[in-house]
């Protein structure tokens, strides 16, 4: 992406290559429905022509000519009729290729963004995302499912008419033509110029107003605690009144043109110009009075469609700017797959001189890190907040790609093993619980998917958590998070490990996971745990010490750097950071009994 990982809204280019790239998959049923709208469109017209004429035949002939006042209103009612059918035809034509694009869309989008780096998310926020999933493909459907049709008939319908007004007497088609297109001439250059102005901050504003939304949403516990006061509210209300005097002086501006256009070119006001030009033409001789037929019955709403086409274009440059959004999102390069793959034969991790930071340039995160994780020993992590732990964990599962050095998985460099292969031999607790709105069983099952019913109760029983499902409402169906059944923090986190177990990866990573457990729950997770870890490589990162106390290397980690390791006993003997912490917590155990 751009410096700063620049948006829509600060880089207001259109690229009109990216639109016909995403509706490039729907393009065939996209063009049959436009040609359909086309075909519909000329019919429309024919019952207005034929009543015209019939008029005409009526004002010359009398009653002497029956069948050819028949004659033309059968046309009508046959055009009416394949007009409704044509546009039928073509309606779904198009909401199908809409349902079509948006499902390619979002799953293209959903894969990539599977492919980005984490970081990316943090530097981009989640406001970005779902601008590009959800705002973004929203504009380019209404272009898919209706502007495109409607943009069609808006310029057919008024060829057609111009073409019979043409044929009926081209003198005074010129002047009922002229008259419209000198309006527009004259107004729709002021319209233009304020949507253009107000576009680009209107953009801006909505995109802030959505990142503030997701904020408030986020922090919604501290902004029932401090109201108005919070941070996160004033944000919120500062975006949306942004947003709102935006939208008023937009529509301030373009208000007056648009009304201007509306009122010289009603119905009403052509009616008036086109009797005032007829009468003139039929004084002065240059045509016979029934040639006012067509004109009235055609003429009249000649300018509606005109004016139709000059508003889609607004919805077409509104679906341009999202696909160049959504097209800058898909050209962020993901994590490089590797050309000629390879699969490790061991769970031994290396971390050979890595050297990582979050930012070109930046400060080091991690910086010159050696370390060895044997086979079916537990590692743990320790050290100061912002020392590095979890930058050093989630560099394992590839999360990032290191600045410099590498990190190898069975001797073999992740960078070169296939990331699906890479996270199936990876099980990640995070301190975080992450559950689906989804069935106990179902979040279990994320593990992997095709596991029987057995299976996931037996990865249950081993996570400590199954007694607790069965007491549910609904046992395993149970769907979490919607008032069936509430679960407690360290509840929820056995469900997380269960899941883990499931996947029986010969790698686990536990980030914190007892950090936020009561006693009790702590007790019943380090049970969960220790079925978890046996046999495999196992990474434990840890606030309370007590916890990795007898884990087969302690790992203290201060400023990015490895400033200590080995043992809980030889790290006491040392006497050095480990120690300090150690005896910190001591004390404060000892104050808090």
């Amino acid at each position: 992406m751009t410096d700063d990982h620049a948006s829509v809204e600060q880089q207001p280019i259109v690229k009109t290559g990216a639109l016909q790239d995403l509706i490039k998959p729907v393009r065939g049923r996209l063009t049959a429905g436009v040609v359909l709208t086309a075909l519909s469109s000329a019919c429309a017209v024919a019952p207005y022509i034929a009543v015209a004429e019939a008029g005409r035949v009526l004002h010359e002939y009398g009653t002497g000519r029956p069948g050819e006042v028949w004659g033309w209103i059968l046309a009508a009612v046959a055009g009416a009729v394949l007009r409704s059918v044509l546009y039928m035809g073509a309606t779904q034509l198009c909401h199908y290729a809409d349902a079509e694009f948006r499902y390619l869309t979002r799953s293209r989008l959903a894969r990539h963004l599977g492919s980005l780096p984490l970081g990316w998310f943090t530097a981009t926020g989640s406001g970005e995302v779902k601008k590009a999933v959800s705002d973004d493909v929203r504009q380019v459907h209404t272009l898919v499912a209706h502007a495109a049709a409607e943009l069609t008939s808006s310029i057919v319908m008024p060829l057609t008419a111009v073409v019979y007004l043409l044929v009926a007497d081209w003198r005074l088609a010129l002047v009922v033509v002229g008259y419209t297109v000198l309006v527009l001439a004259l107004l729709a250059p002021r319209l233009q110029s304020a949507y253009e102005r107000n576009m680009d901050a209107f953009n801006t504003a909505q995109a802030d107003t959505t990142r503030a939304t997701v904020e408030l949403v986020d922090g919604v516990e501290v902004v029932k605690t401090y109201g108005a006061t919070a941070h996160t509210f004033a944000r919120f209300s500062e975006a949306a009144d942004r947003l709102t005097q935006v939208c008023l002086r937009w529509m301030a501006a373009i208000g007056r043109p648009t009304n201007l256009i509306n009122t010289l070119l009603s119905p009403a006001s052509m009616l008036v110009w086109i009797s005032g030009a007829g009468i003139v033409f039929v004084a002065a001789g240059w045509a016979e009075p029934a040639i006012l037929l067509p004109f009235l019955a055609v003429g009249v709403g000649l300018p509606s469609t005109v004016m139709q086409a000059a508003q889609l274009g607004y919805a077409f440059r509104d679906a341009q700017l999202g696909a160049t959004h959504i097209g800058r999102v898909l050209a962020e390069p993901g994590l490089p797959e590797p050309e000629h793959s390879t699969v490790p034969d061991s769970p031994r991790i290396a971390f050979e001189n890595v050297r990582f930071a979050y930012d070109d340039g930046g400060t080091p995160a991690l910086d010159g890190i050696s370390a060895v994780l044997e086979p079916g020993t537990v590692t743990a992590l320790v050290g100061p907040s912002g020392s590095g732990k979890t930058t050093f964990a989630r560099l394992i599962p590839r999360f990032w790609d290191v600045t410099a050095g590498r990190i190898t998985l069975g001797g073999v460099d992740i960078r070169q093993i296939p990331t699906r292969e890479l996270l199936s031999r990876v099980a990640f607790v995070f301190q975080d619980v992450v559950l689906l709105r989804a069935t106990v069983r179902e979040n279990i099952r994320l593990g992997r998917p095709e596991a029987s019913d057995e299976e996931v109760e037996t990865a249950a029983h081993a996570a400590q958590i199954h007694d607790v499902v069965m007491a549910l409402p609904h046992g395993y169906d149970t769907v979490l998070e919607d008032g069936e059944g509430e679960l407690s923090g360290g509840e929820r986190q056995r469900v997380t490990i269960a899941r883990a177990i499931l996947q029986d990866s010969p790698v686990v990573i536990l980030d914190e996971a007892t950090a936020h457990a009561d006693p009790h729950s702590e007790a019943r997770i380090q049970e969960a745990l220790s079925a978890l870890g046996k046999g495999r490589t196992l990474l434990v990162i840890a606030h309370r010490l007590h916890t990795v106390a007898g884990a087969d290397q302690i790992l203290v980690l201060d400023g990015g750097r490895i400033v200590e390791h080995g043992t809980h006993t030889q790290l006491l003997e040392h006497k050095g950071l480990y120690a300090r912490l150690w005896n910190s917590q001591q004390v404060h155990q000892e104050v808090g009994q």
